[in-house]
């Protein structure tokens, strides 16, 4: 019995040993015949990595620890079902990957393939506004602020009340490394916020109230985020699909909401339909004007405002009200409502990209209904048409992150070199959305 089990052990660890033994020899037969411009690096965007198995920890080669080596595997649609589940067995050596005190060395830090993000005229002529709500995972957030700054745009950081104060030295010392033209919410003024609340919208009106009355930038749009989130546009792409969408705003829309349990109990001095959808926008900046100033508006965020002692998502229920009620007039709001479905890519709300349960999740790990994004995704994901992506988990399947985040900037590094966006980027698919052709 007992030579049995010797047996059968040393021969699952054999298995094992050979399998891997033939990825680590599958790597090194793409990296010597795959065809791969090598880029410099700075040393702040190399991350070493690992693959943890069953029977322990499987260290690669430095020459495989590269993502010009496996990222243009990872994304290639091709990519072999028993290849991806390997990869998804690899985390970073260092799972920080950057070290917040490298963000002393500012210009550095602020380098992506080691130089600066050229900006275009078109770019500055259409300056863009950024909010983001983060509370924690200092590093995934300076990373994602990496890929989004340019020296031209306007951004807005409200950090949760409730972050520890170390999380927000960091963020201050994130925004001493950028400029001037990034702006925290200070503490006294921060919200404490909870999830499926109101709180959430309070802490975008921070910010919003900020950008609209304080920043020197004259901005077109607002787009607001969270720190779990990464673009899959690059600044160039932004400004030219929002110009495409033809001054209209990008807002979802689930349909009418007459749920009772989500709408406040309430009767109001105007009529109008409950909507509801993604808290995630692109808002004109005359838009944010209207959510922040109109009767009609302040009189249902009143409403709203009252109930935020009941979780009932109202932050989700502000915005899709405003721009899917033709009544109320609301600057670049749609004239008509088209529930985003698969099948009709018109309808598509290219805000924000996220899959919810109960479809497939390929990473098999979900966060709140969301499925979290892992190495299996990435094929997908860059060749979506949305602004953003929602959610990552910064270490978990973490070559996903690292390797979305290649992707991006070697798209920067083309625009640097060639003058123009990547030739894969189609602006009319943005002015051909329903909203695009018929808003007020």
């Amino acid at each position: 019995m007992v030579a049995v089990f010797w047996y059968n052990t040393n021969s699952l660890v054999l298995r094992h040993t050979i399998f891997y033994a033939f990825i680590i020899f599958l790597l090194y037969m793409i990296a010597f015949y795959v065809p791969l411009r090598r880029i410099h690096k700075p040393k702040n965007e190399l991350a070493d990595y690992q693959v943890l198995t069953d029977t322990g920890t499987l260290w690669l080669p430095k020459s495989l620890t590269q993502t010009e080596v496996i990222c243009p595997i990872l994304i290639s649609p091709k990519l072999n079902e028993q290849f991806a589940d390997t990869l998804t067995k690899i985390t970073r050596t260092d799972q920080t990957n950057i070290n917040p005190n490298q963000i002393d060395d500012c210009p550095q830090f602020k380098q992506i393939h080691g130089d600066q993000p050229s900006v275009s005229d078109e770019e500055l002529q259409f300056p863009l506004a950024f909010s983001f709500n983060v509370h924690k995972q200092f590093t995934q957030f300076a990373r994602l602020f990496r890929a989004v700054f340019r020296h031209h745009n306007a951004y807005c950081i409200h950090v949760d009340y409730k972050a520890d104060r170390e999380f927000r030295k960091q963020v201050m010392r994130l925004v001493n490394c950028f400029g001037p033209n990034v702006y925290v919410i200070p503490r006294e003024r921060s919200i404490s916020v909870k999830w499926g609340d109101l709180s959430t919208l309070e802490a975008w009106i921070r910010c919003a109230e900020f950008l609209l009355n304080q920043s020197s930038v004259r901005w077109k749009y607002l787009l607001n985020g969270s720190g779990q989130e990464f673009p899959l546009r690059t600044n160039w792409e932004l400004v030219r699909a929002l110009k495409a969408i033809n001054g209209s705003n990008i807002v979802e829309s689930n349909g009418p909401n007459t749920d009772v349990d989500w709408v406040p109990n309430k009767s109001f001095s105007f009529n109008f339909t409950w909507f509801n959808g993604s808290f995630y926008t692109a808002l004109r900046k005359e838009m944010i004007q209207f959510a922040l100033r109109n009767k009609y508006a302040t009189e249902i965020l009143t409403a709203l405002r009252r109930e935020d002692h009941r979780p009932k998502f109202q932050h989700e229920l502000f915005f899709s009200t405003l721009n899917y009620n033709s009544q109320f007039n609301a600057p670049g709001a749609c004239a008509e409502v088209h529930r985003q479905t698969q099948s009709d890519p018109l309808s598509t709300f290219v805000a924000r990209y996220a899959v919810w349960l109960p479809q497939p999740c390929l990473s098999e790990r979900s966060q709140r209904n969301v499925c979290i994004m892992g190495v299996r995704n990435i094929p997908t994901l860059t060749n979506r048409y949305e602004f953003f992506v929602n959610k990552f988990i910064y270490d978990f399947q973490p070559l996903a992150y690292d390797c979305l985040e290649w992707w991006l900037f070697r798209k920067i590094q083309y625009e640097r070199n060639s003058g123009h966006t990547a030739s894969s980027f189609d602006p009319s698919f943005y002015a051909n959305l329903y909203c695009s052709k018929n808003h007020l």
